[in-house]
């Protein structure tokens, strides 16, 4: 992943600029990953910084918080999973979906029309452009083609969030 999407991505998720289902994704990643934390509190620092309003604890608080603890040690094996197309086990959630992929499992090849952000929860996940584990955010531009695959012998189970496609692309 490109630093400076990860990094425009993160700063989004400080100023409150994420839409619901992304703004999951971003807890996700910042409670289940060092790399995550210490991304959020450089652009909170920045932030506050640069604001007019004087820091107050109200600036730690989540609103996704409660939800991303509940899927970070969640119980998979009581999920409603259905089987898509492509074989590949998805679960809608409120905001965004649970994807599933056995060992040895793998979607198409794709690309997406919006920005997506894929956050390991269990296992590990490969998708031509790296390996992931668990708390790792994988972001996807519009036009970035991957194949997301279970790596290893375990089951890979990720948070997959994606932008609404905007109206201006169905003309």
């Amino acid at each position: 992943m490109k630093s400076d999407v990860y990094h425009a991505f993160m700063l989004d998720h400080a100023s409150g600029a994420l839409s619901s289902d992304m703004a999951l994704a971003a807890e996700l990643h910042v409670l289940l990953c060092n790399k995550g934390r210490e991304a959020a509190e450089l652009w909170r620092m920045t932030r506050n910084a640069l604001s007019d309003k004087r820091p107050h604890a109200n600036d730690l608080d989540h609103e996704r918080l409660p939800e991303a603890l509940e899927l970070s040690v969640g119980d998979f094996t009581t999920v409603p999973w259905k089987r898509g197309l492509s074989g590949v086990h998805y679960a809608k959630r409120s905001n965004g979906k649970l994807m599933r992929l056995d060992p040895g499992q793998s979607a198409p090849e794709h690309s997406h029309s919006a920005l997506e952000a894929t956050v390991v929860l269990e296992g590990r996940f490969e998708d031509g452009h790296g390996v992931f584990k668990r708390g790792d955010l994988v972001i996807g531009r519009p036009g970035f083609r991957h194949r997301p695959a279970a790596y290893g012998d375990q089951m890979c189970i990720c948070y997959v969030a994606q932008e609404p496609t905007p109206f201006w692309r169905f003309s």
